[in-house]
């Protein structure tokens, strides 16, 4: 399997079947999307199935009974992926077009001391960059570049799956949600691996007003 999508929801049911719907229009081959569904009770699986139904594409779909929220969620998934390129995604984020998006992907991905890739990260309703979106502290840098940056947001990034098992998956006591991304991207770099902000790597969040 070369590309694992991974999926948490939460909360956003319309949003999260709408972003399913983006990466069930893949046409290529080799792809896995892995869903966590962290509500407690389970209204989304044969909707799930519905958008994924004659596609291309493995499923694999869980529902715990439970929040793990972002962090033990996401290790669960990782542990799961089969991918050699895991890719993450909010459940609420606009996709343009997911073969262009997973093609870059794999086209950053044969420098092999890139160990992840920032996404860029744009408001769906406004259509521009949400500061605290942006993967560096130095807001005036030209963004419509790629870079090399020091971390990656959550909402849209790729880890090769080898670069997990050097550097670790994320930590257990952090909670439900907080400092997850910051923590593994130092460990990223303390393995001399680098993580590069894709400026044509685009995705759209609808951030939540309840955040």
């Amino acid at each position: 399997m070369k590309i694992s999508i991974n999926i948490i929801t939460y909360g956003r049911e319309k949003e999260f079947l709408s972003t399913l719907e983006d990466i069930s229009k893949y046409r290529g081959s080799d792809l896995e999307v892995l869903i966590l569904n962290n509500n407690i009770e389970d209204r989304l699986k044969k909707q799930v199935e519905e958008i994924f139904k004659n596609k291309n594409i493995v499923l694999r779909y869980y529902h715990l009974g439970e929040n793990l929220g972002v962090a033990l969620g996401r290790n669960y998934l990782i542990e799961r992926s089969l991918g050699e390129y895991i890719v993450t995604l909010d459940d609420d984020v606009y996709i343009e077009n997911i073969n262009n998006l997973l093609e870059k992907v794999e086209e950053y991905l044969r420098d092999e001391k890139i160990g992840a890739l920032a996404f860029n990260i744009k408001n769906y309703y406004s259509k521009k960059p949400l500061s605290h979106e942006i993967p560096h502290g130095n807001k005036k840098l030209d963004f419509n570049k790629n870079l090399e940056t020091y971390y990656y947001i959550g909402a849209g990034h790729c880890i090769r799956k080898s670069t997990y098992e050097r550097a670790g998956v994320y930590p257990k006591d952090l909670g439900i949600y907080g400092g997850e991304e910051r923590d593994l991207s130092f460990r990223i770099l303390g393995e001399d691996l680098t993580i590069l902000y894709c400026s044509d790597i685009v995705i759209y969040h609808k951030v939540s007003p309840d955040g």
